[in-house]
């Protein structure tokens, strides 16, 4: 979605870290503190009185006066907490401040004091956390801060403060990439080699005239021709967004941008995911947004729409959810759609619709099912709801399907922590890595109408991101799932789970091949060839320094490593993980395999200094 840095999905977060900072602000009462208004200026020099030396007698030494700045307070210092992290204690930070904890979003800690009715230190400016007033410490570069954090407008003046940074991305500490490519430098690592994706990538949404970028893709191929289509959101230069979508005739790089799915029940979409059935019709699900003057939400809707000539006309989108399912304030997101083979010969293909529902006090993971072609929908199936998880609440949401024969389906998604559950919260930070966040998988064996219980896919060890976890199924009982872990420095590496027994276990391998944890790899895309088994993965990565799509083909046998990384992009771009619509990648990438086994990959990235999207393919069978 084109949006604001602050998903929808982060509002219980976003509420749980208010009530954190709500306690700051009564624990800091008899806080006083002796400094400088939070908004005067900052001296830069100290005045020296003009000593006349002109006369008789010898020249007076004064000594120099200089300026060491402002004393230090310790706000912005690292600390821990005495025991849980919330409520906040003094922890090691000094007297009337408390330390905001890793636990609630803040790497190795952070001194603070809310600055509500009090003046924060002369080193510090009483700037904002997601609306509360706490103080934070003064900067005036990105290298005044520490690792996990930026320097950025304090919204008290020009005051600039080193705050958690919301947009990391896993670079070494001076900044510099975290690996040369070749056999010299001081972080060797071999070159990434375009093996397999030999060809020069397709420009996907250039033929476009009518927006200015596009981001968030996904692709499919035609069961039967191998042409292929590409979704997208897009906007125009008026500010307009809605779904594109690409497609091509062939395994070419000629694309035509002609299809443009409109909602005439909304003013606003996003989140598209293509389908392409095995009766030939491609199908999209997405969000339908109707937005007020201010550009809030008002109202909301999982939306399905199909075409029959590859994506150049759409019919008019229709609800899936049943009314009362998608209410503000709150809302649906994220949906995912997935075809299987029908259940009676020449029938139309079986569809599954994923999606959270959230709502200010719930948060809801549903899935539907439509055996007559999306005319009409099954109530939901609710895969998960927001609640305890072992010793941590969690939030459940970014949903992807597999589905494998004789109604046999499966989910995976991202769980994202909401706290111990003592009241306390993670704040949004919690989405670029927490311990306490899951991957998650469920599976039917009868199409959604009954469920197996859930698995915890990760690993107590890792610490997942907040992307979206592919998964991929082989046969009854093995399936894959990728997904994401790492902190908030933006060090991200991918992992391939596999499971051969339903999900009782699994078993892991680091599909990136960096020499050490550093870089960030997001966005995964997988799937699982049923021919020859083996498991393709492309993402996103920085591992040189600029940004690159790579590429990885796992063995099927989960004992032996993924092969040796290789690059998908044919050019260079800025790899970011910011939100800001100018320089976005969206949420999730695409890949796709056809009947003959040309592999294609789909991503949004800035090479040409806006967000557009490429595409890049391979044959992967011998």
């Amino acid at each position: 979605m084109v949006r604001a840095p602050m998903r929808c999905a982060d509002l219980p977060r976003r509420l749980l870290l208010g009530s954190t900072l709500a306690l700051l602000a009564a624990c800091s009462g008899t806080v006083t503190v002796n400094a400088t208004d939070a908004g005067a200026p900052r001296p830069d020099v100290q005045d020296v009185p003009t000593i006349d030396d002109t006369g008789p007698e010898a020249a007076v030494d004064v000594p120099m006066v200089v300026d060491t700045g402002p004393a230090h307070s310790g706000i912005g210092d690292p600390c821990t907490s005495d025991g849980a992290a919330f409520p906040p204690s003094q922890g090691t930070c000094g007297a009337g401040q408390v330390c905001l904890a890793p636990a609630i979003g803040f790497p190795d800690g952070y001194c603070s004091t809310v600055c509500q009715g009090t003046r924060c230190p002369s080193d510090s400016v009483c700037g904002r956390v997601q609306g509360y007033p706490v103080c934070l410490v003064r900067c005036t570069a990105n290298s005044d801060c520490r690792a996990g954090y930026v320097c950025g407008a304090s919204g008290n003046g020009s005051s600039r403060v080193c705050m958690v940074n919301d947009a990391p991305v896993g670079t070494r500490p001076d900044g510099s990439a975290c690996f040369t490519a070749g056999t010299t430098g001081s972080h060797p690592a071999p070159a990434l080699l375009r093996t397999a994706f030999t060809g020069a990538n397709g420009a996907a949404s250039t033929p476009r005239t009518d927006s200015f970028l596009e981001a968030e893709g996904n692709v499919a191929v035609h069961p039967m021709s191998g042409h292929v289509a590409v979704s997208y959101i897009a906007l125009n230069g008026g500010g307009s967004v809605y779904m594109g979508t690409s497609h091509n005739p062939g395994t070419n790089t000629g694309w035509v941008g002609d299809g443009t799915v409109t909602d005439p029940a909304f003013n606003s979409s996003s989140d598209p995911v293509l389908d392409w059935g095995t009766d030939g019709t491609l199908r999209m699900t997405f969000i339908g947004l109707q937005r007020g003057a201010t550009g809030q939400v008002t109202s909301v809707h999982v939306r399905y729409t199909e075409s029959t000539d590859e994506g150049a006309t759409w019919t008019t989108p229709t609800q899936v959810e049943p009314n009362g399912t998608c209410v503000t304030p709150g809302i649906c997101d994220k949906p995912w759609i997935l075809s299987a083979p029908p259940t009676n010969p020449g029938g139309p293909p079986v569809l599954y619709i994923g999606y959270l529902a959230q709502t200010s006090n719930s948060a809801n993971l549903n899935v539907e099912r439509s055996d007559d072609g999306g005319h009409t929908w099954s109530a939901p199936t609710r895969l998960a709801a927001a609640g305890p998880l072992g010793r941590v609440l969690i939030s459940h949401n970014l949903i992807q399907l597999a589905a494998g024969s004789g109604g046999l389906v499966a989910a995976a998604w991202s769980g994202l922590t909401l706290g111990d559950g003592t009241g306390g919260g993670a704040t949004s930070e919690v989405r670029f890595g927490s311990a306490d966040n899951r991957v998650l998988f469920r599976r039917s064996h009868d199409g959604w109408r009954t469920t197996e219980g859930t698995r915890v896919v990760s690993r107590l060890t890792d610490s997942p991101v907040y992307t979206q976890p592919p998964v991929a199924l082989d046969g009854n009982d093995t399936a894959h799932v990728a997904y994401v872990t790492g902190d908030a420095t933006g060090a991200w590496d991918i992992v391939l789970a596999t499971t051969t027994d339903g999900g009782a276990s699994w078993h892991y391998r680091t599909v990136n091949d960096d020499p050490e944890p550093c870089a960030t790899h997001m966005l995964p895309s997988m799937l699982v060839d049923p021919t020859t088994h083996a498991v393709h993965i492309t993402w996103l990565e920085n591992r040189f320094g600029e940004g690159a799509t790579a590429y990885a083909r796992c063995p099927a046998d989960p004992s032996m490593p993924c092969a040796r990384n290789q690059q998908v992009s044919d050019a260079a771009f800025t790899l970011t993980t910011s939100r800001n619509p100018m320089i976005w990648h969206g949420d999730y990438a695409g890949v796709a395999l056809s009947s003959t086994g040309e592999l294609w990959a789909t991503w949004s990235d800035t090479r040409t200094g806006g967000p557009a999207m490429y595409t890049a393919h391979s044959h992967v069978r011998p």
